[in-house]
Formats: structure tokens, sequence, C-alpha cells
């Protein structure tokens, strides 16, 4: 059985299809609808896309969209030589294993190679199983490991230690520890 045409463009100014398959992916990661609304009726998506260095790109599959990949330039800033970054990429569960991914891979490369890059970097999710396997089968090697914190979280980590909040500290660790405790031995 012969594959169906997978037919990709960048997206310009009209990015209706994008915004339609970007909600639907960031749905199916677990972000609730309304965050993802906000977020789109806000602006915020248009705005990103853009930015300096953002592409976009949308594939169909028979006419209907079926994925995409927004990429950034060079993500560390500080790399010897130019880099394009797949920053997101997200095909619908009715259209995987139909070339969808390499199509936009295709385009992905095409564009790095106009640019002079001489490396593609993907941002892949620590949990999906499925990406890691999928970027290694086609040669990305695992370079570094980009861990993300909340500002406030990271506020509070570092925030000087005193005598009051280092006792509170250890107040709380001793009741979780005891709590515990009493509940493996119920």
């Amino acid at each position: 059985m012969a594959r169906r045409p997978v037919e990709v463009s960048a997206v310009g100014a009209d990015h209706e299809a994008l915004t339609t398959l970007w909600r639907e992916a960031k749905v199916d990661s677990g972000t609730s609808p309304e965050v993802c609304d906000r977020a789109v009726s806000d602006g915020r998506l248009a705005s990103a896309l853009r930015r300096p260095g953002v592409q976009a790109f949308v594939a169909h599959l028979d006419g209907e969209p079926a994925g995409y990949v927004i990429t950034t330039d060079n993500p560390f800033g500080l790399a010897p030589t130019p880099e394009v970054a797949i920053e997101q990429l997200w095909v619908t569960p009715t259209a995987r294993r139909h070339g969808v991914a390499k199509q936009l891979l295709s385009a992905v490369l095409s564009a790095a190679e106009r640019a002079g890059c001489e490396h593609v970097v993907s941002n892949v999710p620590t949990p999906s199983r499925e990406a890691h396997r999928f970027f290694a089968r086609l040669g990305f090697g695992s370079v570094v490991t980009r861990r993300v914190v909340a500002t406030s979280t990271l506020r509070r980590r570092i925030a000087p230690e005193t005598a009051e909040t280092g006792l509170e500290l250890t107040r709380r660790r001793r009741s979780l520890r005891q709590r515990a405790f009493s509940t493996r031995s119920a």
C-alpha cells in the first residue's frame, strides 16, 4: 500500500492550523483547555511565533492538519556554529506512522542547511519514550540534560537560611517522617 502524501508548509501570518494543532498537543500533554485558550486569546502564542529566529511548519495529510514543528535559532547562544533547535514537534494520533514527523524534519533540515547550520538540536520531553526512540533512530544523540525550575521555587531554595526557617524546615521534616513511619507500622 502506497503512503499517502504529506504536504508541509512554513507558517506565515495565518497560523490557524498551527494554533489548532498546538492547542490539541498541549491538551494531550495535560494542560487544561482553558489555559491553552487563554494563551491563544491573549496573543502569547502569536507573539512567541513572531520572535526573531522562530520558525514553524505545519504538515497536512489528505488535506487535514496532521502535525507541526516549531524551531528556534541557536538555542544556547554560545555554540561556535549556528544551530537550529526543535522546540516542539507533534503529530496527531491518527496521523502517526504515516511519515508526517519525517516530512516535518525534512523541512527543518532544509531550513537549517539554507541558514548554514551544522547541527539540529531537539528538545525531547524526558518521559516520552516513543519520542526518544524516534530521534535516536534518526541519529540524534543525547548531549545535555536540560532541567527546568519555577522561579518561585528557585527563589525559595536559594534564599538564605535563617535560624528560624531552618528550625521550621527541621520541624516539618520530622513531622513528615513521623507520619510516614506511623502509617507503615499501622
